[in-house]
């Protein structure tokens, strides 16, 4: 953080230079450092890539909080769940070998149950792609919820071809066909300790709440290998020639590559990469999101361009919350589509919110209204980790309602994230509006009923809010999804305090099983703790 505020005070003194200069670039990295302040971000390193170069490059900040080492061009990062877009196509060139199907049921399979409760699996005939499109929970196929952990029941798919178990099946594949072609020779399949890439290696960074500002602890690197979800420690240099290979279609061809990014029945996400349009652009993505680390790797496969960003910490991606298909949402990857794509500018808003609305005026460009959103949520996530900001994101959430109106009047479920966090007069009425908008029969993802219940409760309609959590809670399937989990402990809670023991009792003991199955013993425990609580008086 005190790297970040000299650089800060130097305005535009950063680390290095771009690669190849670009109209822009120094606006450009004042856009992302920015938003590295707002966020306290110990260190981050980007790049674009265009036709297979890269064109522009920048880092900031410290690998290492401790000694003050800065971020390196160099510089290793865990990329999280990027790896599943490689794990598409990995599947991809199995299924055009003839060694398996997309259509096979996931059983017909190995299946580790020391990673994998069998009861997490809640319907036989889920296929490799349901697994691998996040429609394999609830109605497979059909409903859409983004499940990491879930994407790891491919694994069977790599232990059956393979004469290695699990995770070194899955590493041997991806070196064999995607690492070692490419010459990707400075990623870490996991995290060893022993290998000479280590020492390069970021410091991994956790933000924990605390009322007196950014407060990052440091978390170890707690894997030592790959999964088909997640595992792979890399560079922007690698995952460069990782954009490179896939622009000129070195991997898979453009059919298979435009099957594995079609939205599948109508949902977000395609065999392993998001898929959607801003604007008419077509926009192919994958995020990471670790325990102390976030990555983007976004694609305009249109115009062969890719945006790659890194960080040593989760809050880019804990603000951006990118599992609900939204690729704007995420900060710094909404100013790489508004800088490089659309030719934008920044808004200042550092300036007082009378000045940003005359600066945006009464009907504002669709890109910058994104930017106002994206403002208001960043306030927002300060506002809930720090303290600091709250104030702003009700007045940037007023000013939004103010000049667009018909956000408020879309089924769109980051408009429930902000309306759960910030309330103001003004704005509930658009608040209940927005709550009329969603369809909780069509629309089953688990965010909804668990958002819009927040937004009742600050409404303070609490028995409609548990009315929304009995919906979640007692409805079937998504019993590994830790939004069922909150919303099953709230409606407990709120039964036992309402003197109903034996319904607040088996309401939480299914949160408390949902935690289990997601093997968070230590949530299990806490709530057998509680269970133990509340049993009848002797």
């Amino acid at each position: 953080m005190r790297l970040l505020l000299g650089i800060l005070a130097l305005g535009t003194a950063f680390l290095t230079l771009p690669v190849q200069a670009q109209p822009g670039d120094a606006e450009f990295s004042a856009r992302l450092h920015r938003i590295a302040v707002q966020l306290g971000l110990p260190g981050f390193s980007a790049a674009v890539v265009r036709d297979g170069k890269i064109v522009y490059r920048h880092q900031e900040g410290v690998a290492d909080r401790s000694s003050g080492a800065p971020i390196g061009a160099d510089s290793l990062f865990g990329i999280a769940s990027v790896t599943k877009s490689m794990t598409g196509i990995i599947l991809s060139q199995l299924e055009a070998e003839g060694k398996i199907r997309l259509d096979d049921p996931l059983l017909a399979y190995p299946l580790n149950t020391g990673w994998h409760p069998p009861e997490g699996i809640g319907d036989p005939n889920i296929t490799l792609g349901d697994v691998l499109s996040m429609s394999a929970g609830d109605r497979p196929g059909r409903t859409y919820v983004y499940n990491g952990a879930r994407f790891n029941l491919l694994s069977g798919v790599f232990d059956k071809i393979s004469t290695s178990p699990s995770p070194q099946s899955y590493v041997a594949q991806n070196r064999q066909r995607i690492l070692t072609p490419l010459g990707m020779a400075e990623t870490m399949t996991g995290y060893q300790k022993d290998n000479p890439l280590a020492i390069r290696a970021v410091k991994r960074y956790q933000a924990e709440i605390s009322p007196t500002g950014w407060n990052y602890v440091e978390r170890p690197y707690d894997w030592d290998a790959a999964y088909p979800a997640s595992g792979l420690i890399s560079t922007i240099d690698d995952l460069a020639k990782y954009a490179a290979a896939l622009d000129r279609n070195a991997l898979i061809g453009q059919a298979a590559y435009d099957r594995l990014t079609a939205p599948r029945n109508g949902h977000p996400y395609g065999y392993g990469w998001f898929t959607q349009r801003s604007a008419g652009v077509r926009l192919h993505w994958v995020f990471g999101y670790g325990q102390a680390e976030s990555a983007l790797f976004l694609r305009v496969p249109d115009s062969k361009l890719t945006f790659i960003f890194l960080a040593n910490a989760d809050t880019p991606s804990a603000l951006a919350q990118l599992d609900y298909a939204d690729v704007l949402r995420q900060p710094f990857g909404l100013a790489f589509i508004d800088s490089w794509v659309k030719g934008g500018k920044a808004i200042d808003f550092d300036r007082p919110t009378a000045d940003v609305a005359r600066t945006i005026g009464t009907k504002p460009a669709p890109m910058a209204v994104e930017q106002l959103l994206d403002e208001a949520l960043l306030q927002a996530f300060r506002a809930r980790m720090t303290g600091q900001g709250g104030d702003r994101a009700v007045a940037l959430s007023e000013l939004l309602l103010q000049v667009a109106p018909e956000r408020f009047a879309q089924p769109d479920v980051y408009m429930l994230r902000l309306l759960s966090d910030v309330t103001s007069p003004r704005l509930e009425p658009a608040a209940r509006r927005l709550l009329t908008r969603f369809d909780l029969d069509a629309d089953r993802r688990p965010v909804i009923p668990f958002w819009s219940g927040n937004v009742l409760e600050k409404l303070g309609d609490s028995a409609g809010a548990m009315k929304l959590y009995a919906l979640l809670c007692d409805r079937e399937g998504f019993d590994d999804e830790p939004l069922k989990a909150q919303a099953c402990e709230r409606l407990g809670a709120q039964e036992l305090a309402a003197g109903q023991v034996e319904a607040g009792r088996r309401h939480l003991w299914h949160s408390a099983r949902i935690s289990r199955l997601a093997n968070d013993g230590g949530e299990f425990d806490r709530k057998l703790a509680l269970l133990a609580g509340t049993g009848p008086k002797r």
